[in-house]
């Protein structure tokens, strides 16, 4: 009964962020397709039965943690500055890097396990939708890029937006297998210049 009380005494909003933090967790550890009910009720410190207060269904709470994932792609696009594109791209790309060898970047696993999931699961043009989502913030600064002119013109946008995913990419999976010195020695901001140098005006 105590934690019957304890459940109804956050608001809304604020438990149901709690359960989706509930998802990724479990996702992360143990995949999508093992992330149970069970599971994510136990990590949320809920009953089952409360999860179907604030979601209809398992896939519905593994979509709102998909959201979530790119509410955290979305931040970082979107919520980094700089004088240019070329600069805002290369800043975006320092703040990733520092959040995955600071181990801040814990949402990479999740979303490699929402990747890998098999299509039995059904989540397949979700996860693609999530990747094209951010793909298309990152192609707009690229498009700005060249409204300014610090973009050539004539510069492919998909396929320097497509180098830049890349990119980070590359520092996702080095983040998860803990290879640090790929980050911290500047490794993948050198390849961002070299992609990006020769799309400066």
């Amino acid at each position: 009964m105590a934690r019957q009380a304890r459940v109804h005494r956050l608001p809304p909003e604020e438990r149901r962020g709690q359960i989706v933090e509930a998802v990724l967790e479990v996702v992360a550890e143990y995949g999508v397709p093992e992330a149970t009910i069970a599971r994510i009720a136990k990590a949320a410190d809920v009953s089952e039965g409360t999860l179907y207060v604030y979601f209809a269904s398992r896939k519905e709470m593994l979509l709102a943690a998909l959201e979530s994932i790119l509410g955290e792609m979305y931040e970082l696009i979107d919520g980094t500055d700089g004088p240019d594109a070329l600069s805002r791209l290369r800043n975006i790309e320092a703040a990733h890097s520092r959040q995955m060898s600071a181990g801040r970047g814990l949402l990479a696993y999740p979303w490699f396990e929402f990747i890998a999931a098999g299509p039995q699961v059904g989540l397949r043009d979700a996860v693609a939708d999530t990747h094209k989502n951010a793909y298309q913030h990152l192609k707009n600064i690229i498009e700005s890029g060249k409204a300014e002119g610090a973009i050539r013109a004539d510069a492919d946008s998909d396929r320097l937006a497509w180098g830049f995913y890349t990119v980070l990419w590359a520092e996702n999976i080095a983040g998860m297998m803990g290879l640090r010195e790929y980050l911290d020695d500047g490794h993948s901001a050198h390849i961002l210049n070299l992609i990006l140098a020769d799309a400066g005006a």
